[in-house]
């Protein structure tokens, strides 16, 4: 097996402007003297003392070492030479190499292809091969094969945790999470994707081969793992401090909650309302069917009373219309029962209104989650385990950056530029690009 390039530690990528000949515009001046004064500040910014040869002492001094060519692709075909500087740094003679940050380390296509093949295949749900097909509508010469776009929804997901990118682009790990999993099929068999979010922003995916508590334990304990290792990286956490999250928000499914409760002792877990409503209802459904001479205002009072329940703006509220239904319902067996799960759960239905951002609803998830569904069913399954984590990543990704619709709500933004990074109006795969090399806002220039 050939060894791992390691070029990248010593490239550089710089964010040049908003047109391709903001670029040409440096690159192609004879002196480079404009150039090298652009990039100097975010060369030191960027670059690292490990990347420079052994005793370094200033990392702040670089010269022109050479240009070469490199060969674009962009999203209609075109063709074209972009030239690429190769800078020395005048104390250790360490040479290092710049991109521009819409081209992206060993690919040979432009950050604008990229970025709008992702979105087809992952942000509208296409399969594979509708997207290759789309792309050769366009007149392409050479176009794409199914196995090609599947080979670049990879890469994505290889190339950074969309975790340690959203804390790269400045924003806090979540306080307050929302938890969930839903099953998908690996040649067959049933498997589960688990995923943590923030309201609609995803932070995390894996999958599963089951949903028992020692599955969930070591898939949350990964998630713990990444998050700290992330925040140390990006500066949002000291060495020896550990990310601990305040609550999390799961559907009801007793493995996944004992298991959150293991990994993050301090933390509160609150179960869905949603979750609850249907299980409610599921109970008044078996309810009616064992008593059907019952009239329909009565079963509207019985519905209204336990509906009641979880609307309890309090936990004194919510305990005190529990009380008051076990003694009004005490001789049907179908309503105790589910009356006393509700008694178990109290705390778990009313941590939420301790908080003021603890979601007591997962629908934001799932909101985020019907792109997924939609790439699932286009997909069918999942033919390799290799592939599924890397699937996940790259969706959450393209979910979390790509511009939402013009007749959306958020028109026009991005979920991260919805929950506070600040992007500056760059395209989401050129800011990808940049985060790769360290944290966003260290890497774009202060105007002038």
């Amino acid at each position: 097996m050939s060894k791992p390039r390691t070029n990248q530690k010593r490239t550089a990528i710089i964010y040049f402007g908003v047109t391709k000949q903001d670029y040409l515009n440096l690159v192609q001046e004879k002196k480079h003297s404009a150039l090298l004064e652009y990039i100097q500040p975010l060369l030191k910014a960027q670059l690292q003392a490990d990347q420079h040869q052994k005793g370094c002492t200033d990392q702040s001094h670089y010269t022109i070492h050479s240009q070469r060519n490199r060969y674009l692709q962009g999203l209609l075909g075109q063709r074209e030479t972009i030239s690429i500087c190769r800078v020395r740094c005048q104390d250790c003679r360490a040479v290092f190499t710049v991109l521009p940050s819409f081209i992206l380390r060993y690919r040979r296509q432009d950050a604008d292809c990229l970025g709008k093949l992702l979105e087809m295949n992952l942000g509208m749900g296409l399969t594979l091969r509708e997207t290759a097909s789309i792309y050769s509508w366009m007149g392409i010469e050479h176009g794409w094969q199914p196995s090609w776009v599947w080979t670049l929804v990879q890469w994505l997901g290889d190339l950074l945790p969309v975790s340690l990118l959203l804390m790269r682009m400045g924003l806090t790990p979540p306080a307050h999470l929302l938890s969930d999993e839903k099953f998908a099929v690996l040649n067959g068999e049933k498997v589960y994707l688990f995923l943590v979010s923030q309201q609609e922003l995803i932070w995390y995916g894996k999958w599963m081969s089951h949903t028992h508590e020692d599955d969930f334990n070591q898939t949350i304990e990964a998630f713990c793992v990444e998050m700290d290792g992330g925040a140390r990286s990006s500066g949002q956490l000291e060495a020896d401090d550990e990310y601990v999250p305040i609550s999390v928000t799961t559907d009801g499914w007793i493995a996944s909650q004992n298991a959150w409760g293991t990994a993050v002792p301090e933390i509160a877990l609150i179960e869905c309302k949603l979750h609850g409503n249907k299980r409610v209802s599921l109970s008044l459904d078996d309810y009616v069917k064992a008593h059907p001479e019952l009239s329909l205002e009565h079963l509207q009072q019985v519905k209204d009373d336990l509906n009641s329940i979880l609307a309890a703006p309090s936990l004194a509220a919510f305990s005190q219309r529990i009380r008051r239904n076990l003694v009004r319902y005490r001789d049907e067996p179908i309503l105790l029962k589910r009356l006393n799960i509700l008694k178990d759960k109290r705390f778990r239905f009313t941590n939420a209104l301790k908080f003021d951002d603890a979601p007591a609803y997962s629908a934001p998830l799932d909101r985020s989650m019907r792109f997924l569904d939609e790439k699932l069913q286009s997909f069918g399954q999942f033919r390799a385990a290799h592939a599924i984590d890397p699937m996940l990543n790259a969706w959450a990704i393209v979910n979390n950056l790509r511009a939402f619709l013009p007749d959306a709500q958020k028109a026009g933004h991005s979920l991260v530029q919805f929950f506070g990074a600040k992007v500056k109006g760059i395209p989401w795969m050129e800011v990808l690009n940049l985060c790769t090399a360290g944290n966003l806002q260290n890497l774009i220039p202060t105007p002038s």
